[in-house]
């Protein structure tokens, strides 16, 4: 059973920030193509695992992707409830676009209508994004950890201010009944305006950066915000290991 008190199971971040936190918290996490941020973000996932229900929300992987990179670390899949939105959306609503637009070029035949008789009609029904997840949350009365990995598919099929409203919705979840939301963003530049909000909303942000030094990538892991408490702001060295991400002090780390 996972310690009730993990973020990431580093223990140098968990342990200094944890009694900062209220019960009910917000994260966000930014990281480039090539940082690990969407590997932190899973690594969160399973820091949570254990009295409570996780769930991870995936945008742009293949469910068997992700299944694959918890087993790579010896992170279990099986205890995480893995749902992928982009898989959904295509299904229910780009494939429906594409059977339209089929319809539309090379037209519907008398035979294709005589075919479809009224009782093997489906009502057309909308979909929605926000709603298939938060949906997931109302049905949830208990302490929980949910990941949404990432925000940037959202900003590609709803206005902005959408994003903004669910992840209010989100946080309120969370302040109510003690859950725990980690919300990743690959790319800040096209809307940092967005961003600026998120981080607002969020009571932790972290940023995960990779910058070449010679024949190797640096990373670093910084925290940005931490609730009321700017004193606990700090810049880590981020490594690699076999069961995850792990920090060094930077003052330590050999330049």
């Amino acid at each position: 059973m996972a310690d009730p008190d993990r973020i990431f199971g580093i223990p140098e971040i968990d342990q200094p920030l944890w009694t900062a936190l209220p019960p009910g918290w917000l994260s966000v996490l930014s990281g480039t193509s090539g940082s690990g941020a969407p590997l932190l973000a899973k690594q969160f996932a399973h820091a949570g695992v254990g009295q409570i229900p996780v769930l991870f929300y995936t945008n742009y992987e293949r469910t068997e992707d992700v299944r694959k990179a918890f087993d790579d670390f010896g992170w279990d899949p099986g205890e995480v409830r893995i749902v992928n939105l982009a898989d959904e959306y295509f299904e229910r609503v780009l494939v429906r676009g594409l059977d339209i637009a089929q319809a539309r070029e090379g037209g519907v035949s008398l035979d294709d209508l005589v075919e479809v008789r009224p009782q093997d009609r489906r009502p057309l029904t909308p979909f929605s994004l926000t709603n298939r997840m938060l949906s997931d949350l109302a049905k949830i009365d208990s302490p929980f950890r949910m990941i949404v990995d990432s925000v940037d598919f959202f900003l590609e099929v709803m206005e902005p201010h959408e994003l903004t409203t669910v992840a209010r919705q989100i946080r309120h979840r969370c302040q109510t009944i003690g859950g725990h939301a980690l919300l990743t963003a690959h790319s800040v530049a096209h809307e940092r305006s967005v961003y600026a909000l998120l981080q607002d909303l969020a009571d932790l942000v972290f940023d995960l950066s990779a910058e070449p030094r010679a024949d190797h990538y640096e990373h670093t892991l910084s925290i940005q915000k931490v609730a009321n408490r700017p004193d606990l702001t700090r810049l880590w060295r981020a490594e690699l290991g076999e069961y995850g991400w792990h920090v060094e002090d930077r003052s330590s780390a050999p330049h």
